[in-house]
């Protein structure tokens, strides 16, 4: 590992011991300035654990472009006591088949059904900005991730929680602090043994609010398994097409869906449709609301494209406060380009990770533009952890 471009390493805390005395902000611009000055690999210790971060597209396809390399990073370990092992931290097996499971839940005309309750969020949203309209600057982002919330817990376990208006909210409290703790412990390497963070103060937080989001997943499902017994005869008297008659669209939401794929045959535990529920609540809103927030950002820096955003929602809506429609959403062309390049500079997720269980080879092109000998390391006598990077 030493032979890879990296700073220098600490002994016990490896390259991340400067990381444990800036704030966040610095702390991300440290990360940039290293993985600049090594690039293309750049080697890296988080404690005793090697991590090599990959920055150049070509070498973050040998990567990703193969089921060879499907288990996920140790940090995702972190995350294991909130989700378990769903969809965002399974591998092998587990995660080809809940994967298949998943997929059809965000078929177009499931998605079309809830854009209603975007709506209705969003609208929300627009209402609690509108006390910000003339202040010199705001975080935009808690507003953001609370409507984030507000739509995702809906849509995927048909239940509302009120984020936006319930600012005291203890399932909010506890999602916020959650991925708090998660970004700590990350950080500080004494965190990662279980048994030492378990007795820890942030360990025994963790704790908490682990047991605060589980109770409440664990009592919709059990409220929602209950309710479709009581329906499924009302059901059959009424058939679908009565409600499309009657011009109603059928909201199902992502928990019944699931419901649905265990009572058909692929036999879902509780508990993994629970860990898929955790999941989804978690990367549905953290995910949404670091896009909306960085297109919102970048269109404050940009006003002649925030202008033109602006004109072509005028020319759609003429001026009515009428409710979106899926119609309306696919005229959005020229906004629909504005979110995918501020997605393109400002990634959701700026980092994936995985751990290596065999060799890997890549060629490493020289400053001068030849390329290097391939560089080989080995996944057999050691396990390293190589998070990839957009460049």
């Amino acid at each position: 590992m030493e032979k890879l471009p990296g700073p220098f390493a600490y002994p016990v805390f490896g390259t991340v011991l400067p990381f444990l005395f800036l704030s966040r902000p610095q702390r991300f611009k440290l990360l940039e300035q290293r993985i600049r000055t090594y690039q293309p690999l750049c080697r890296s210790w988080l404690g005793s654990k090697a991590i090599v971060n990959v920055t150049h597209p070509e070498h973050a396809q040998v990567l990703l472009n193969t089921i060879r390399h499907m288990e996920k990073s140790f940090t995702y370990k972190f995350l294991h006591p909130w989700l378990g092992t769903g969809l965002l931290t399974a591998s092998g097996q587990k995660w080809h088949t809940h994967r298949k499971i998943i997929t059809p839940t965000f078929h177009y005309s499931i998605l079309d059904s809830f854009v209603d309750v975007f709506s209705e969020k969003s609208k929300i949203l627009v209402s609690k900005l509108r006390k910000e309209v003339g202040s010199e600057g705001f975080d935009v982002y808690p507003y953001i991730t609370r409507c984030a919330l507000d739509i995702i817990c809906e849509t995927a376990m048909g239940t509302p929680v009120h984020a936006q208006e319930d600012l005291e909210s203890t399932y909010v409290s506890a999602v916020y602090g959650l991925s708090e703790l998660t970004l700590q412990r990350m950080v500080y390497p004494w965190l990662h043994p279980q048994s030492l963070f378990q007795l820890s103060s942030q360990g025994r937080k963790y704790k908490k609010c682990v047991t605060l989001l589980h109770d409440f997943t664990n009592k919709v499902i059990k409220e929602r398994k209950s309710h479709r017994a009581t329906m499924r005869p009302k059901a059959a008297e009424k058939s679908i097409s009565e409600d499309e008659e009657l011009g109603k669209k059928r909201r199902v939401a992502f928990l019944d869906m699931l419901l649905d794929a265990s009572e058909g045959g692929t036999k879902l535990t509780d508990e993994e449709i629970g860990e898929e529920v955790d999941t989804f609540m978690f990367e549905g809103h953290d995910t949404t609301s670091a896009g909306i927030s960085w297109t919102l950002y970048l269109l404050g820096l940009h006003p002649d494209v925030q202008d033109k955003v602006y004109q072509e929602q005028k020319s759609i809506f003429q001026g009515s406060d009428r409710t979106v429609t899926t119609k309306d959403l696919s005229e959005m062309k020229y906004l629909e380009r504005v979110i995918k390049e501020s997605l393109r500079l400002y990634p959701s997720v700026p980092g994936i990770g995985r751990t290596l269980n065999e060799d890997v080879q890549m060629a490493v092109p020289h400053r001068h533009g030849h390329l290097q000998p391939a560089i080989l390391w080995s996944g057999a006598s050691a396990r390293y952890t190589v998070p990839v990077f957009p460049d």
